[in-house]
């Protein structure tokens, strides 16, 4: 759970505060990551019963394995960011909790805020490459119900990424959540 707010109304600490340091470091963050995943192989290996020459190897092919896999996922995303924030736009992610249970609830839909004056456009987009899927939605009479948050792992199905924040947000459909990389 995360701890009382910070000044300016953002809370920090747990995963919150791994996922900020992670998006403001994805170097270390990747490297991280892989010696992470390399010791951890490497031991289960050993405990296993493998040759520790065969577990060594191992160990440090899965960690440089995750580890690129870490960086160039976090390198997509700034790229995405980057031209998104030439043309006005940002990476937004979109649900609804109070719809029925096992319909979008608990499901976070990637794609396009194009902001406006009292409104946000959203396009759904399909992965980084941002390939428009579905209709436009026009999000009007926009009013915020929670103070920003960091996305906690556990609160979604669809992966957040590292840096965003969550806030509630009353519209003229109802209530939604918003997770974007600055909210507010």
């Amino acid at each position: 759970m995360n701890k009382p707010a910070a000044v300016g109304g953002t809370p920090r600490g747990g995963w919150s505060a791994w996922r900020e340091w992670a998006g403001s470091h994805p170097i270390l963050h990747a490297v991280l990551v892989g010696v992470t995943t390399g010791f951890l192989w490497l031991g289960v290996s050993l405990i296993l019963g493998r040759n520790a020459g065969f577990a060594a190897v191992n160990g440090i092919f899965y960690g440089l394995a995750v580890a690129s896999m870490t960086w160039f996922a976090q390198r997509r995303f700034r790229k995405t960011d980057a031209r998104l924030d030439e043309r006005g736009q940002a990476l937004m992610f979109l649900r609804y909790p109070y719809a029925r249970p096992g319909s979008l609830s608990t499901v976070w839909q990637m794609g396009i805020a194009d902001p406006g004056p009292g409104r946000i456009d959203f396009q759904p987009a399909v992965y980084e490459d941002l390939v428009p899927t579905g209709r436009s939605k026009a999000l009007t009479g926009l009013g915020a119900v929670s103070a920003p948050r960091y996305a906690d792992p556990d609160d979604n199905k669809h992966h957040v990424p590292p840096g965003f924040q969550v806030v509630s947000v009353e519209s003229d459909g109802g209530v939604i959540e918003i997770a974007a990389r600055r909210v507010g």
